[in-house]
């Protein structure tokens, strides 16, 4: 064997160009032990593995591997495989195999054929070496599956076998251990369908091929117009049109006559005006009481220049003053930004200025705050009583007018002010919060909604929508009875709860505490993606539980799934007129079964990031899928695929942010505000696992004069107390990779190490 200049043989330097830039070679399939006897399931294919290999004029074997690396591309969400290859007596030879997807079917299996006869002829050292040459001595696996035709065969692992003739005979084999007789029985209809669309017209592309395997779109709607020679679609116009109608909108299309949030609550008050609508620390607000607060207040917002396009701030404690607040500010046709009270006032000021806030609603609690800003402030309540039905008629937005602002963690270092269309929001009550609730209340009647998120994020928002738009009662908790599992559990009877709607976190410890067994109709969660454990005990109990997926930048849900009809935990289908997209890094959509990057659109899209065009413009796009002119999808930054059940499935993200309690949490904005502590050269922020719960946890690259509790009070005075690290762990140096950048899985090793100052 020659050796070049670079000091590698032939071989060597064949299968390390092979496997180049590989990602990842993690396993598709469970270890099992040599000795346990393997099962097998067989295949009948008939004529069609001999019809298919004449037709494309490759052999049997090679349709075979192509057959199982789509199988395999749907297993792991790849689109880049490996498996073992062995046929005519040669092998196994490590088969490392690309789904080009916008390629036709015929140039792909004759690229698989010349690789196999290439690999066959770099098969001059023991099947060892090659594994130590790309997976060094980690004790990896290049491969833990393997096609055979012909006698011989693999001797233990999942095997592929096909037995040569004139109509070919598959069999899967495999310990029970590493593949069980369900998920067997998937991969040979995966097999099949890839089979029979192999031998269907006309030629598919390698995207139509993946498509029909996956199941998800029908066989004889994979066909259609090719994409141009510029190649723009992965796959052919008959299998997008069907993925576009079928997988990727919801039931509901838009509306056609826009119907407000305040004409919403209007009709609300005229049937139900004697009804409870809010319930909260300070006492009961009937729905006429609560119109006429909205309507007094409205008047003198009015006075004060406040109609469509302004931006009103919030700032009261959690009262029913608050909702009349919001409420006041849709009559007068404005949009408000809720504020925390008690979050530092410097990060209050910045979103202030983001948002253009030109007036301010207060609470007697924090008028004189409020007025430290040199902006107007308009009380909440009037010292002149307004009857029902008196003070300013409620504002008729346009559909595209602003509804609201709330913020999220930015990755520049600054929050990001998300702005909020009044379609959206209507969209939003109408086909999804509308029909969750029909589940539980087919009759319209008043269901008692808990309130406990936080006020500056969406999801109080839509803790609120019920009672505005549906008619529903908010019982609103007080900021230390939204932290206290007793307010839900322990309730007087006939104040119980009806529906619970927090993050997985909290929903986890609320089942655990017994939440189940109260006389409750109704869970809604989401924010982050919850546990086996709480799928399986929502499944048990007699609730109904729905998992809401979407993003803030979205009108707050878009994907939705029915924890009693979904076994699995999964993200669900578009809801109403939502729209969801799998696409590729170049914006191309996937077929299903593919791992690629969630976007969502519909008329629930927002408009952007207030004061910010750049960072808008990288995450606010054109939707080239959309008939609608204008239209435009957000980019999540999630990563997702489409299971064979048509349901969207999360599966990590594309960037460093973080979900902890439901909290959206960017941690560049933690590390660039611990930065500018004195004594801090650079620092690094993760979450580590503590008493079964996600910990922020920083890492800080500082000299000896580092002083952690009055980092901690710094970053207090500038970040919310939930973006504030438990722990900060000093270090000399941060550890790096290869590449210089920060080894965030070395830090998470080390993330027991003794905190600064504890």
């Amino acid at each position: 064997m020659a050796t070049a200049v670079d000091g590698l043989g032939g071989t060597e330097r064949h299968w390390r160009g092979v496997f180049a830039g590989t990602e990842t070679l993690e396993r598709l399939f469970p270890a099992a032990t040599d000795a346990e006897p393997r099962t097998s399931h067989p295949l009948s294919t008939g004529a069609r593995l001999a019809a298919a290999a004449r037709r494309w004029g490759v052999g049997p074997d090679t349709l075979v591997g192509a057959a199982w690396a789509v199988a395999l591309a749907l297993r792991s969400g790849r689109d880049d495989v490996v498996y073992g290859h062995a046929a005519a007596g040669v092998g196994p030879a490590p088969l490392r195999v690309r789904l080009d997807c916008g390629r036709p079917v015929s140039d792909w299996l004759r690229e698989l054929r010349a690789q196999w006869e290439d690999a066959a002829a770099h098969l001059d050292v023991e099947p060892d070496e090659i594994r130590r040459w790309i997976v060094g001595d980690s004790g990896g696996e290049l491969f833990d599956s393997t096609v055979s035709f012909g006698p011989g065969g693999a001797a233990s692992g999942v095997e592929l076998y096909a037995d040569p003739g004139p109509e070919p005979r598959l069999a899967l084999r495999a310990a029970p251990e590493a593949l069980s007789a369900p998920e067997a029985a998937e991969l040979l209809a995966v097999l099949d369908r890839a089979l029979s669309r192999l031998t269907a017209e006309p030629e598919p592309l390698v995207g139509d091929l993946v498509a029909a395997a996956s199941g998800v779109v029908p066989l004889a709607r994979t066909a259609g117009t090719r994409p141009g020679p510029a190649g723009d679609a992965l796959m052919s116009s008959g299998t997008r049109e069907a993925l576009l109608a079928g997988v990727c909108r919801g039931d509901d299309e838009e509306a056609e006559e826009f119907v407000s949030v305040q004409e919403m609550f209007e009709a609300v008050v005229r049937e139900r005006p004697d009804a409870v609508a809010v319930e909260a620390p300070d006492g009961e607000l009937t729905f006429a009481e609560l119109d006429a607060a909205a309507r007094s207040l409205a008047l003198r917002l009015r006075e004060h220049g406040a109609g469509p396009e302004t931006t009103v701030a919030v700032v009261c404690e959690r009262t029913g003053e608050l909702v009349a607040a919001m409420l006041g500010i849709w009559a007068a046709g404005a949009a408000f930004l809720l504020i925390d009270p008690a979050e530092p006032e410097l990060r209050t000021a910045e979103k202030y200025a983001l948002a253009g806030v030109r007036l301010i609603v207060a609470d007697a609690t924090h008028a004189r705050t409020a007025e430290r800003t040199g902006l107007p402030v308009v009380p909440v309540t009037s010292d002149a009583p307004t009857a029902p039905g008196e003070g300013a008629p409620y504002a008729r937005p346009l559909p595209r007018h602003l509804a609201y602002a709330v913020f999220t963690s930015g990755s520049t270092g600054n929050p990001k002010g998300v702005l909020i269309d009044h379609l959206g929001l209507a969209e939003h009550i109408r086909t999804q919060l509308a029909p969750v609730y029909r589940r539980v209340s087919p009759d319209g009647a008043g269901l008692r909604v808990g309130g406990a998120a936080p006020v500056t994020f969406d999801s109080f928002i839509d803790q609120v929508l019920p009672m505005i738009g549906l008619g529903h009662r908010l019982v609103l908790f007080d900021e230390m009875q939204r932290r206290d599992p007793g307010s839900f559990l322990f309730r007087t009877p006939g104040s119980e709860l009806d529906v619970v709607d927090c993050s997985p976190s909290q929903l986890s410890l609320l089942v655990e505490f017994g939440l189940l067994g109260t006389p409750l109709k109704l869970v809604v969660f989401g924010g982050e993606k919850p546990g086996r454990d709480l799928w399986r005990s929502l499944r048990a109990a007699d609730v109904s539980a729905v998992s809401i997926y979407g993003a803030t930048e979205c009108s707050i849900g878009s994907v939705e799934a029915d924890v009693h009809r979904d076994e699995q935990v999964c993200l669900g289908r578009p809801a109403g007129s939502g729209v969801v997209y799998v696409l590729s890094p170049d914006q191309r959509l996937l077929p299903p079964g593919l791992t690629g990057e969630i976007y969502l659109a519909g008329p629930g899209v927002g408009r952007g990031y207030a004061g910010d065009p750049a960072h808008t413009a990288r995450a606010f796009l054109p939707d080239p899928f959309s008939g609608v002119p204008g239209a435009r999808m957000y980019r999540t930054g999630d990563l997702g695929r489409v299971a064979p059940d048509g349901r969207l499935v999360f599966l990590g993200r594309v960037d460093d942010q973080l979900k902890i309690s439901g909290y959206r949490i960017e941690p560049a904005e933690i590390e660039a505000a611990l930065d500018a502590v004195s004594g801090v050269r650079r620092s690094a922020v993760l979450p580590v696992r503590s008493a079964g719960a996600d910990q922020l946890v920083g890492f800080v690259e500082c000299g000896a004069d580092f002083d952690a509790e009055r980092a901690k009070k710094e970053l207090a005075a500038r970040l919310p107390s939930y973006m504030v690290p438990k722990r900060l762990v000093p270090l000399d140096s941060l550890p790096l990779t290869h590449n210089g950048k920060v080894d965030r899985k070395r830090l998470a090793e080390r993330g027991d190490a003794p905190a600064a100052g504890a």
